[in-house]
Formats: structure tokens, sequence, C-alpha cells
């Protein structure tokens, strides 16, 4: 198997998904709640990326106001939306960004000083060139989930890929928590 499989890159028998789209698993968005909910109640809620809904409508169901767009009409939410182009005016963000574009999300959404949690690959943060970034924006809390979410089901039963929650406050923190999310039970 090549690493290009494993990791959820293209290879000859899987193909990159069009405009970097995987859908975000409830569970991914239920665990961000569990440990950060607090820091964005009360606010209207910016998912730029929202491809088919998955994350917006995990908050509706948690009875936030969420304001949803994306570049590509995937069927949910306005489209024809550059994130990149846009002015947040007030609120919050959450989003799981194209990750070809997460760096350039990250910039754009701590320059608007509001709340802001990003879906990554845990190992997003392990590049140097991502090393600037990382001590320019401060984020407030990495927050692992501890199991691997099925973002390419089509793939296989068994998910390959680890991902965490990235979180800023309104201004770069003096320091970042680090913590790790089981997967949410509901029953």
């Amino acid at each position: 198997m090549r690493s290009s499989t494993i990791i959820g890159g293209s290879s000859d028998r899987n193909k990159r998904q069009s405009a970097d789209f995987y859908a975000t698993p409830s569970e991914c968005t239920n665990a961000l709640l569990k440990a950060f909910r607090p820091l964005f109640l009360g606010k209207t809620v910016w998912e730029p990326a929202c491809g088919d809904g998955a994350i917006s409508r995990v908050l509706e169901s948690e009875h936030f106001i969420v304001r949803s767009s994306d570049l590509h009409d995937r069927g949910y939410g306005m489209s024809g939306i550059d994130f990149l182009k846009s002015d947040c005016k007030g609120g919050a963000i959450i989003t799981n960004p194209p990750f070809n574009l997460a760096a350039e999300f990250i910039r754009h959404s701590a320059s608007f000083g509001v709340p802001f949690a990003m879906l990554l690959k845990s190992t997003y943060w392990h590049a140097a060139k991502r090393y600037d970034l990382f001590y320019d924006t401060r984020p407030l809390a990495i927050v692992s989930l501890a199991w691997r979410p099925a973002m390419s089901p089509e793939r296989g039963k068994s998910a390959t890929m680890d991902f965490c929650w990235t979180v800023w406050d309104k201004a770069p923190s003096p320091e970042t928590n680090y913590c790790i999310q089981k997967r949410p039970v509901h029953g």
C-alpha cells in the first residue's frame, strides 16, 4: 500500500476529493463542543467551508445560530462565497478547511479577532513551514481526537488519519493548552 493511500492523499486507486471536500463526521463537532462550547455560546457561528452541512447541522441541533457558506455548491448554505475574500462581521468561525488552504483560512480567521476553530490533520503543526503561523496566531488549545474519524468511508471501513481541532480565542494566547477528547457517546 502506498503512503498516499494511508494518509488520505491520492493514489491510483483513490483520487483526492474535488476541492479537498471531506464531510466531517458529527462526532468530531460534538467533541469540539464538549471541550469549548462556552467559547462559542451566544455568538453567530460562521461555517465558511460548509460543504454538505455536516458541521452546520450539528451546531444547529445544539441551538447555535449558524451562517453556512461555501465556494462550491454542495447543496447546503450559500454557495459562491469565497471565505478568503470575505469579511466576518463578528461572531465566531468553526470549519474543516480544505487542507491545501488551511494556512490561508487560519490567517484570514485570525485577522477578524473572533474565536475560531479549525479541524486539521493531527500532524498539521509538525511542519517547519508552519512554525511561524503557529507562533503568530498562538492557538488557545489543540484538541486531539482519540479516534480516527471516517472522512472517506468509500476507502474502506478502517479510517487511517488522525485529526485535531485547533482553537483560537479573540487574540493570540500566551500559552497553548492540549487535551484529548474521547469519541462522544450518544444514547
